[in-house]
């Protein structure tokens, strides 16, 4: 049997030791940015799953500039132990929900911290307008880009309960631009 690193299968710990020559640690960052299912433009109330704090509950404050918190993320976790490469990961709420001069600011800024070796991106696939996508192709060039889409679900039914807000149909649309973009 093939191991990766002590295990029997392909872990994203591996993938990225393989890549990177080391370690990686994501840094999680708050855009400051909401969602369609709180705002009142598709609900108030969120998804079911989605705490307060929109599953960034352990993301930096969004009152700091992205340096600052990356600066406090990897102050924090290098005082565990000796890291020296990181993700952008921008997790709570919907981080392509704000208009695309305000994605590519923050995007920008997190990825030109010398730190910083990948950008990672959790959204919700009703929010990846094409000048989105293209956005996050470009910065993709730059250093890899990584788009996490919530899905939950394949069935109408159980997404209809969680109040996941959009169909099947718009997380495959938008999972194949993506792909499309390189992404």
């Amino acid at each position: 049997m093939t191991k990766w690193g002590e295990k029997p299968y392909h872990s994203l710990d591996y993938m990225l030791r393989e890549r990177f020559g080391e370690k990686v640690y994501k840094v999680t960052l708050n855009g400051g940015m909401s969602c369609p299912n709180r705002d009142g433009k598709i609900g108030t109330r969120g998804c079911i799953f989605c705490s307060e704090g929109g599953s960034g509950d352990f993301a930096a404050s969004a009152a700091l500039s992205i340096h600052e918190q990356i600066d406090s993320q990897i102050a924090m976790l290098s005082a565990k132990r000796p890291i020296h490469k990181y993700i952008a990961y921008f997790q709570a709420y919907t981080n392509t929900y704000a208009p695309v001069p305000y994605l590519e600011k923050i995007f920008q800024e997190a990825i030109s911290h010398p730190g910083i070796v990948a950008l990672s991106i959790g959204t919700r696939p009703d929010c990846l307008e094409d000048d989105v996508v293209e956005l996050l192709s470009r910065l993709n060039m730059v250093k890899p880009v990584w788009v996490e889409l919530g899905l939950q679900t394949i069935h109408e039914s159980t997404a209809a309960y969680i109040r996941r807000g959009y169909p099947l149909s718009c997380f495959e649309d938008s999972l194949k631009r993506l792909r499309t973009a390189g992404l």
